[in-house]
């Protein structure tokens, strides 16, 4: 079983959206049904009635919150951490990786890229993968009015790559945009960034060549383990 660090982080900003007792997403249905039966209960004196007012603030937030695209996002990447975990112990899933650096770098020519919000990052001795999730609609992809996702994979894995040649001789970094779904498509625009789908995910990463030893794999990992989302 892999080796799994962090959580993901779209979990991490919906449950930031509820009350404090919605620990996980399995959380928020229960939590729902437990405040619903509160609001039932009558309250006198003024005391009770602020606390009843507290009560139903929070319990707004549950119908403001149903639609919030947070929940699709949050959904697909607890999949992907599931299906993540089926590989052996010696791959390391690294959740939610937040990077930056003191100045930009360069990306597509331009001097435009300085921080990342990466969704996993893969690293065994197959090298260091760095995977952009989506969990996007047919109508949503058909649309075409949203930011590219290989741009995003690509700068993200283009400024892992910067990260790491800063702490050591930099390892290959693959991008990957893992579709939920399977809706998305290679484009030939981003020649070195790869698609795949939850079901193939897998194999992508143990299908690859040897490319680092055991030393340089524990050595990314204590690196890069420190800016996961807890």
């Amino acid at each position: 079983m892999a080796i799994i660090y962090g959580r993901a982080d779209s979990e991490k900003q919906l449950l930031d959206l509820y009350p404090k007792r919605v620990k996980e997403i399995d959380d928020i249905e229960k939590v729902e049904l437990e405040m619903q039966e509160e609001l039932k209960t009558e309250t006198r004196g003024f005391l009770g009635k602020f606390q009843r007012w507290r009560l139903k603030r929070q319990y707004q937030k549950f119908e403001q919150k149903r639609d919030d695209p947070f929940h699709a996002g949050a959904k697909g990447e607890n999949q992907v951490i599931e299906k993540l975990s089926q590989l052996g112990d010696e791959y390391h899933v690294l959740c939610g990786v937040r990077l930056g650096l003191s100045h930009h770098i360069s990306y597509n020519q331009k001097k435009n890229l300085k921080s990342a919000q990466i969704d996993f990052v893969v690293v065994s001795k197959k090298g260091v993968f760095a995977i952009e999730v989506k969990n996007w609609s047919d109508n949503f992809v058909n649309q075409k009015n949203y930011f590219s996702p290989h741009e995003q994979a690509g700068r993200a894995g283009r400024l892992l790559w910067h990260v790491l040649r800063s702490w050591r001789k930099a390892p290959r970094v693959t991008s990957v945009v893992l579709s939920i779904k399977g809706n998305i498509q290679h484009d030939p625009k981003y020649k070195t960034v790869f698609v795949s789908d939850i079901s193939k995910i897998n194999n992508l990463l143990e299908n690859q060549e040897d490319a680092l030893s055991d030393k340089e794999v524990k050595r990314i990992v204590k690196e890069l383990k420190d800016h996961v989302t807890r």
